[in-house]
């Protein structure tokens, strides 16, 4: 893992920060200058420098340099896939528990979003280890993880189909970005440890019941929660002070659920609405009185 806290060297992703807070995401290249608007930003002035400190361009314009924090990589860097985003990546970490020593599959690689977030988490005594088919993804994928992050000995690679072949045992968390990730659920179910926490990223609500519904049928799953995440930045400045008028909605929902040694009970329907009736008024007479 590269620290933060080192001088910039050549293939370091780097950030400019221009007065008006506009980011311009680059990767360093010894002898490149970056054209912002027709003005030039040498990266020869950058190379050995260390982040934090004021650049002057061309033309004299100021820009601040920075290495970009995780959030900032993801959503600048090359992507051949829709990744991940940062609002749903900080709940994968925390509602799947990702935590330091974890051996963790993925599946699919994608650009590298996911891998990355997680391999920051599972540290130098983790591992993470991606799924995905296809040669072109892995490939974006391992120049995005390797900007960021330097060489990552514990991350592995499997050019394998995982709707067809398993090949990991004893995984601590499952994450799944899949189109039907319901297929994963019977394969992948006997490498899990018991405890073990899965976790799936869903652009519809439709593939959430389908996914629901094999976790319920492998009747070794308990504990399982639906949910989206919602993101609404605010402005603040001076006597202005408002939410933006643009704010990050629905990307995916994300299911997370718990492997459990003994087979689960069936999970208990939920009375229809109207058959509560006669008890909501009797409780709403009660609290008049």
């Amino acid at each position: 893992m590269k620290d933060p806290k080192l001088p910039f060297q050549e293939g370091d992703p780097v950030i400019f920060l221009d007065r008006k807070q506009r980011v311009y995401y680059r990767v360093l290249q010894a002898g490149k200058k970056t054209d912002i608007r027709g003005d030039m930003l040498p990266h020869d002035a950058v190379i050995g420098h260390t982040e934090g400190f004021l650049l002057r361009s061309q033309r004299d314009i100021s820009f601040w340099v920075f290495r970009p924090t995780i959030n900032e990589h993801i959503v600048n860097m090359p992507r051949g896939a829709t990744v991940i985003y940062p609002k749903d990546l900080g709940v994968i970490l925390q509602y799947a528990d990702i935590y330091p020593g974890a051996k963790v599959v993925e599946a699919g690689h994608g650009s590298g979003a996911l891998a990355t977030a997680l391999l920051r988490a599972v540290g130098p005594t983790g591992q993470v280890i991606s799924y995905d088919i296809r040669q072109d993804f892995i490939n974006n994928a391992r120049k995005n993880l390797k900007n960021f992050l330097g060489e990552i000995p514990n991350h592995l690679v499997r050019e394998v189909n995982i709707y067809e072949q398993f090949e990991d045992d004893a995984v601590d968390r499952l994450i799944l970005d899949l189109p039907e990730p319901w297929c994963v659920v019977p394969l992948a179910a006997p490498h899990l440890r018991p405890g073990a926490i899965i976790c799936s990223y869903s652009p519809t609500v439709l593939q959430v019941k389908s996914f629901c519904e094999a976790l319920h049928q492998a009747r070794c799953f308990v504990d399982v929660l639906s949910l989206e995440t919602l993101l609404r930045r605010w402005n603040v400045e001076s006597m202005s002070v408002r939410p933006e008028l643009r704010m990050i909605g629905h990307t995916g929902f994300l299911t997370f659920a718990r492997k459990v040694e003994q087979p689960a009970e069936a999970p208990i329907a939920t009375e229809p609405a109207e058959n509560n009736l006669d008890e909501i008024s009797e409780l709403d007479e009660s609290a008049e009185s």
